[in-house]
């Protein structure tokens, strides 16, 4: 966009969608381009200038409701979904979007031979494939009166199968763990969360979840006809990736093993 410079300057934010809308804010206020846009959590040493933006609320309010008049519904959604993927750089190329968007208004989102569309879009379908994956994959255990699975997906998918879950459960207790990015998504009566946790405990499955596991490794075993197995079939129907949380690939109970607690501890209640 014409009128904006590059700069040798690194802005730094706490990693929410809110700030990377300050950070936008801040962006076109300064009629600057920065050289990269990192979260604070990651942030490494760097001999550019660094310029740490605050979230402030009422700016970031300001950028989203631009954006749903300027360039629409759609082009907020593929940000937001964005902000939840692996893509590298991906602050930098938002904040193009954004300049591309201002431009064009409306149709942006559907200019999918631009670079920069492209890219998000491709970006957020991967992390809408894996979601509807982890909606399939997921092995609960029995803990008591509470469901207790773990998964450690590429993108951050809990937002996109919590809803999935409560109607599947909705008079359960259940708690998903996602280990890559120490996140739980908790629900019970009606009421669900999901939040970061520094450190969680799950406990050694009980005699009774022990015996489960055996005879549901033993049905799945079983079931399959020796001479119609196809490995590599299996492998793109479901990736090797997601076994290690599957129970019917599960050798031996290793993330038990060393569990001392029998107890869950949640980061929050869970009542």
């Amino acid at each position: 966009m014409a009128g904006f410079a590059k700069r040798e300057i690194i802005y730094s934010y706490d990693g929410s969608f809110e700030g990377f809308l300050c950070c936008a804010y801040e962006s076109f206020t300064r009629k600057e381009i920065p050289a990269d846009i990192i979260s604070q959590k990651t942030m490494q040493p760097s001999l550019f200038e660094q310029f740490q933006i605050e979230t402030d609320l009422k700016k970031a309010a300001r950028v989203k409701k631009s954006i749903l008049e300027k360039i629409g519904k759609d082009a907020l959604e593929l940000l937001q979904d964005t902000m939840l993927t692996i893509l590298e750089n991906k602050e930098l190329i938002m904040l193009d979007f954004l300049r591309l968007g201002y431009k064009n208004g409306y149709k942006t989102v559907k200019l999918l031979s631009n670079d920069t569309v492209d890219i998000l879009t491709k970006a957020v379908q991967s992390l809408h494939r894996e979601s509807a994956a982890f909606r399939e994959f997921i092995r609960f255990s029995q803990h008591g009166d509470l469901l207790i699975a773990v998964i450690k997906p590429k993108n951050f998918v809990l937002p996109f199968i919590a809803q999935h879950f409560i109607a599947r459960f909705p008079n359960e207790k259940f708690a998903i763990y996602d280990e890559k990015y120490n996140y739980v998504l908790a629900y019970a009566n009606g009421k669900h969360a999901i939040s970061e946790v520094s450190d969680i405990t799950l406990p050694k499955p009980n005699a009774a979840e022990t015996e489960y596991r055996k005879l549901w490794k033993m049905f799945y075993n079983n079931a399959a006809v020796e001479g119609r197995i196809n490995h590599k079939l299996r492998m793109g129907h479901m990736p090797k990736r997601y076994w290690s949380n599957l129970t019917e690939f599960q050798t031996e109970p290793a993330k038990e093993r060393d569990r001392k607690d029998d107890c869950v501890k949640l980061p929050f209640n869970i009542v």
